[in-house]
């Protein structure tokens, strides 16, 4: 795949209108997954499977987690298919042995990878199930009460792995302190939840955001949350709000992406900054955005079917296009080695 380069004012205009460059950069589209090994700046398409019947174009990429001890082992959420996994880094993928098809979330225990949280959907009723040998046996460990409600994010804090949030699409968030055993509720809000994200430096900071474009922030561990929505609006916002990003090492450091293009703040959500985007967001929103877990200048978004580079934390961007009708929906590092990074595309 090739690159693209902005190297003067004047091609500004037409990326933004276009949301990337006009020539094709993927002539084999037949994937829902792609990986880089050069840090984003050229992709190539995974599209190999060890399974019979398993279509790696028909995918729809919902989630993605790549095992913090082993950046060959990348789990992957679907729509429709459940999970599947990779062992290789990507060079053949196959089903993980998930008894359910929908999965919103996933996470894997930075101290012991073979535990394995995922988000289902049976019946129309959200589930939280835990694995503790690597995907093979998955036992299910919350449920909601009723079908309807959904298991939407999930997050586990890297500090004190026992400790899980999770949201659910009947507006409440839910945490446990003893790696899934027990819940309680430390947020019943207006709106379901999309996302919620840690702090990198206090594990008691946490951050929601909600369909409504509310920011939420909880400075204990969601013994008390605060609506930070005003001082967002305050910098001119304006737009959708899909995620919430913090900086994997700079403490207050977050992001929040959407139609609203990316937005930064540096103070924990009490000022905000806009970056300036080669596309228009209120065309082609910003899907997803990783941060180089080593290197906090460099950033990557996806909009549309473009992916976005920066090495100064913003300024200027480097694009790439993928020949595709679906949307890029997930971005991300290998923490073992920043030159890899994963993608994978939905039918949105």
């Amino acid at each position: 795949m090739k690159k693209y380069l902005l190297v003067a004012a004047v091609l500004a205009l037409p990326l933004a209108l276009s949301g990337c460059g006009t020539i094709p950069t993927s002539q084999n589209p037949a994937s829902s997954l792609y990986k880089s090994t050069d840090g984003g700046e050229t992709w190539a398409v995974k599209n190999k499977t060890s399974e019979a019947g398993l279509d790696l174009s028909a995918l729809d990429v919902i989630s993605m987690v790549v095992n913090p001890n082993d950046g060959n082992n990348v789990f992957v959420g679907t729509k429709n298919n459940g999970l599947i996994k990779t062992d290789d880094g990507g060079e053949t993928w196959a089903s993980d042995n998930f008894p359910y098809g929908k999965v919103y979330g996933i996470a894997v225990d930075p101290v012991d990878s073979r535990i394995i949280y995922a988000t289902g959907v049976t019946n129309n009723r959200g589930k939280i199930f835990k694995s503790i040998d690597a995907g093979k046996n998955w036992q299910e460990i919350y449920t909601t009460p009723a079908n309807g409600p959904l298991a939407i994010s999930l997050v586990i804090d890297n500090k004190n792995s026992n400790v899980l949030y999770a949201s659910t699409s009947d507006n409440q968030v839910i945490k446990t302190t003893d790696g899934g055993q027990t819940w309680k509720s430390i947020l019943q809000n207006n709106y379901p939840v999309l996302n919620i994200a840690i702090d990198a430096q206090n594990d008691n900071q946490i951050y929601f955001v909600d369909t409504g474009n509310n920011i939420y922030m909880s400075k204990d561990g969601g013994t008390t949350v605060q609506n930070m929505t005003q001082k967002l609006q305050a910098s001119h916002f304006s737009g959708s709000i899909k995620s919430v990003v913090t900086d994997p090492t700079l403490a207050n450091t977050l992001y929040v992406i959407g139609s609203a293009g990316i937005l930064k703040s540096t103070d924990a959500g009490n000022a905000w900054t806009r970056l300036d985007l080669l596309n228009d967001p209120q065309r082609f929103p910003v899907q997803t955005l990783v941060i180089n877990p080593m290197n906090s200048q460099e950033l990557i978004y996806g909009a549309a079917q473009a992916t976005y580079k920066s090495i100064d934390g913003g300024k200027t961007w480097t694009t790439a296009q993928f020949d595709t009708s679906k949307t890029i929906n997930v971005l991300k590092y290998d923490p073992t080695n920043t030159s890899s990074v994963y993608l994978g595309l939905s039918a949105i």
